[in-house]
């Protein structure tokens, strides 16, 4: 497992987008290494997880308002 430093930068410094923490992580998201059957499962039962949650969710009143509100 490959450790990473985190390092907090002023707003005010401009850091180059390969050094920024979306891009490391955009980049191990992308990475080609082949994903072992017990990952894939577990992937696949997240997504199924996440539908499930915004399912549920979605009568919930702070929801259905956002809904309305972006024309949904």
């Amino acid at each position: 497992m490959i450790s990473r430093n985190v390092k907090v930068f002023p707003s005010g410094t401009p850091l180059p987008k390969t050094e920024q923490r979306a891009w490391k992580l955009a980049a191990v998201a992308t990475d080609s290494a082949p994903a072992l059957p017990e990952v894939a499962a577990m992937v696949v039962n997240r997504v199924i997880d996440n539908a499930a949650v915004a399912i549920a969710a979605i009568t919930r009143a702070p929801v259905a308002q956002a809904r309305s509100q972006a024309g949904g």
